[in-house]
C-alpha cells in the first residue's frame, strides 16, 4: 500500500459511465489524495445495473492510504439534486475539498495548483471557488498562474466549506427587492443572461435543488470571486450521446464552441507564481464573455447559423427539431434553461 501524495480531499461524482469514469479515476490514483468521496446516484431501473456495477470496480481499485467515504444512492435523485446533495455531504466532512465530476479528466497539476490555492486563500472571504477549467486554454505572456474573475467553470474545481454554508437552496434574494434592483443592475452591467435569473425562479418552484444556479447565486450575491489557472489544467468528456445538458454532437457543434471539449490540458512546472493583488481581470472576463457569447448578440445568432448547417449537412434532423421546440418553449418562458 503507497502513501498519500497529496494532503486534499476529493469528491467524486459518477452514476452509469465506467468509460468515462475510468479516465478520471486514472488521473485520480496518480494523484494519491489523502481522503476521497465517492457519491453515487441510484438505479433508474434494470438498465443501469450493469453501468452502476462497472463504476464501482473501478473506483474500488485503491492501492494507496486513503480515507474513503461513500455514498451510493439506492433510489435514483437524478443529476438535480444529487449534485448539491453530494456537496453538502463532503463538506460537512471536510473544511475544504477537491470535487470532480466523472467527465472531468484532471492533469496532474490540477490537484497541487487546487490545493496550495485551497490552503493560501482558505481564510480570505473574497475568494469563492478554484476552477480548474480555463476556456482560453492559456494565457500567453501571463506573468502569473492564476489570475481573480467573477466568471467560472465548474469543470474541476474545489471551494472551502465557509462557502458551500452560504448556498441558499431556498432562493431567498428573489424575495428581496432592494437585492433584486441590485442584481438586475449587475446583471445588466456583466451582461449576464437573463434566463439565467429565470432559472432561479423555476429551480425554487421545482422543489429540487439545483447547485448550479445556487452556487451561481451564492458567488454573485456575496460578490465573490474565482481563482483562474492561466493554462487549462482540465478536459471535459461530456458532449457525448450520455451527457446530462449536452444533447448534439462534436460534429455538429459551432467551431469556438467545439474547441472547449478538445483544447490541451497543462501541467504546470516549478513553484507557482502568485499574482500580488487581489483584483478581477476585467481583460480576461472580455475574452470569456466572447467565447460564451455574453452580450454578443451577432456572435451568438453567427453561431446558431453555424450549428444549424452542420445538422443540415450531417442529415441531424431530429435536433433541429428539438432546437425548434425550445426555442418556442424559451419564447413563452417554459424552457428548462439548465
Amino acid at each position: 500500500m503507497q502513501p498519500y501524495k497529496t494532503d486534499v480531499a476529493v469528491l467524486i461524482l459518477f452514476f452509469n459511465r465506467p468509460d468515462h469514469l475510468s479516465k478520471v479515476f486514472a488521473e485520480v490514483r496518480k494523484a494519491r489524495p489523502s481522503k476521497l468521496f465517492l457519491y453515487q446516484d441510484g438505479p433508474r431501473g434494470e438498465r443501469d445495473m450493469a453501468g452502476i456495477e462497472a463504476c464501482r470496480r473501478v473506483v474500488e481499485n485503491i492501492d494507496w492510504e486513503c480515507d474513503v467515504q461513500r455514498l451510493y444512492q439506492e433510489r435514483n435523485y437524478g443529476c438535480d439534486p444529487s449534485e448539491y446533495i453530494s456537496q453538502k455531504w463532503a463538506f460537512s466532512f471536510v473544511d475544504k475539498c477537491i470535487v470532480l465530476e466523472d467527465d472531468d479528466v484532471p492533469s496532474q497539476s490540477f490537484f497541487t495548483f487546487c490545493k496550495e490555492m485551497l490552503d493560501r486563500y482558505e481564510n480570505d472571504e473574497r475568494i469563492w471557488m478554484i476552477a480548474g477549467f480555463n476556456p482560453e486554454e492559456q494565457l500567453k505572456d501571463y506573468p502569473y498562474d492564476y489570475l481573480f474573475t467573477s466568471v467560472f467553470s465548474i469543470w474541476g474545481w474545489a471551494s472551502w466549506r465557509r462557502v458551500i454554508d452560504k448556498w441558499e437552496p431556498g432562493y431567498p434574494f428573489l424575495d428581496d427587492r432592494t437585492a433584486m434592483r441590485q442584481l438586475r443592475k449587475i446583471m445588466h452591467q456583466r451582461r449576464y443572461c437573463e434566463d439565467t435569473l429565470r432559472a432561479c425562479y423555476d429551480h425554487r418552484a421545482s422543489g429540487k435543488e439545483y447547485y448550479e444556479t445556487i452556487f451561481w447565486a451564492s458567488m454573485v450575491m456575496n460578490s465573490g470571486l474565482a481563482i483562474m489557472p492561466s493554462h487549462n489544467l482540465i478536459n471535459n468528456l461530456g458532449a457525448t450521446d450520455g451527457s446530462t445538458h449536452y444533447t448534439g454532437s462534436l460534429q455538429t457543434m459551432p467551431r469556438r464552441l467545439r474547441r472547449l471539449f478538445t483544447m490541451q490540458r497543462f501541467e504546470l512546472e516549478g513553484e507557482l507564481k502568485h499574482p500580488p493583488y487581489v483584483i478581477e481581470d476585467v481583460d480576461f472576463k472580455e475574452q470569456v464573455y466572447r467565447t460564451y457569447a455574453y452580450g454578443h448578440r451577432w456572435i451568438k445568432f453567427g453561431r446558431s447559423m453555424e450549428e444549424l448547417v452542420l445538422n443540415l449537412r450531417y442529415g441531424n434532423f431530429a435536433h433541429i427539431g428539438r432546437s425548434i421546440v425550445n426555442r418556442i418553449r424559451k419564447i413563452f418562458g417554459k424552457d428548462s434553461h439548465w
